[in-house]
């Protein structure tokens, strides 16, 4: 499995020969500060937003949701956390514009970077592979917009599905990179061209089981957050609740109407039966409020976070005595994103002034 490079091959003789490969060049466009500063900073607003818009509840979420609505009433005891109605109205926009903003850029610097690192797989080193790797891991704190914009994107169906469309084929880029890592070699060879490593017959996906399942389950769990699933949430949630109600009245009912020993023996039976199938569906009810949880989709955005920063510092911790150059360089590659971080600033006050004059 890999991309071939017919002509522009890199030659892997030295590698072959398990000696090692010796110095590499840098990459800032790459792996340069800049990039990294631009990207972290807004994953960082983007979770900040998110986090502070539904701890307030200027963006709508699960109204139905067990754990967010009992969350949201405890915070309403906080006088510091409660606002009234109508600055809600009028900051809700502005928020929905940042995060929106801040997700596209997220989105699609993780599928530039992706394909930057797919377009330079006959040049490029295992080790710049990998930060192309912890880079679109990070960027896919992107997938908050779909959890704290819900209601928003359910409204605007068509910016919905193009926008779950691109996070797909994002997704399974990323699925494609770390395949293509997953070799045991990978690590110890972090100085060799990523190609000699590709063409290698040996790979073993058992090495990264955890990126494969994480991957997959964050795609999907966000993913049908977006899409209106009442017909879904009468099956799944709404049935289960009436069904446990049920249950929970015939449990009193049996226990308050046996009177001989029979009776009271075919109730400890039935008793016994209920109070199993009460516990499952409990249990159900619970993992079905937790994945469909904005409070809990948060909190994994937040620890997403903070492994895919600490995998891309990990990644730079490669000795600068094995590298030619400096990844710290200005160039074109790390001076356009921070740049760009001032469109945050601008669309800020465009739609707020346009908020203050309404």
């Amino acid at each position: 499995m890999g991309f071939r490079c017919g002509t522009g091959a890199p030659d892997c003789s030295i590698y072959k020969q398990g000696q090692g490969c010796g110095r590499f060049r840098a990459d800032p466009d790459i792996a340069g500060s800049g990039v990294l500063i631009a990207l972290v900073s807004t994953s960082l607003v983007n979770l900040t937003i998110g986090v502070l818009g539904h701890t307030l509840s200027v963006l709508r979420g699960y109204d139905d949701n067990t754990i967010d609505s009992w969350l949201s009433r405890k915070f309403q005891l906080l006088s510091i956390l409660r606002i009234d109605n109508e600055r809600k109205r009028f900051w809700r926009p502005i928020f929905e514009k940042l995060v929106l903003l801040l997700s596209d850029y997220q989105l699609l610097f993780g599928i530039a970077i992706l394909i930057a690192g797919f377009w330079k797989h006959c040049s490029i080193s295992t080790y710049h592979f990998s930060i192309v790797i912890d880079l679109a891991w990070f960027s896919n704190t992107h997938m908050t917009s779909l959890s704290i914009l819900r209601c928003y994107l359910i409204e605007r169906p068509t910016l919905r599905n193009w926008r779950v469309m691109i996070m797909m084929l994002m997704g399974t880029m990323m699925l494609v990179a770390v395949a293509l890592a997953s070799t045991p070699a990978w690590v110890m060879n972090m100085s060799c061209p990523a190609q000699c490593l590709f063409d290698q017959e040996k790979r073993d996906l058992s090495l990264t089981y955890p990126y494969f399942i994480a991957i997959i389950i964050h795609y999907t769990t966000s993913i049908w957050r977006v899409y209106d699933t009442q017909c879904f949430d009468r099956f799944f949630l709404t049935y289960p609740r009436e069904r446990l109600q049920k249950i929970v009245r015939g449990m009193k009912r049996t226990n308050s109407n046996a009177s001989t020993i029979t009776q009271h023996m075919t109730a400890a039976a039935a008793f016994s039966f209920n109070w199993v199938s009460a516990l499952t569906i409990r249990c159900y009810l619970a993992i079905a409020a937790i994945l469909g949880s904005l409070t809990i989709s948060l909190y994994y955005d937040i620890v997403w976070f903070a492994l895919g920063f600490m995998n891309i510092l990990r990644s730079r911790q490669l000795p600068g005595s094995s590298m030619d150059g400096s990844e710290n360089e200005l160039s074109f590659g790390q001076i356009v994103p921070v740049l760009l971080l001032a469109s945050i600033i601008l669309t800020f006050k465009e739609v707020y002034t346009e908020q203050k004059f309404r």
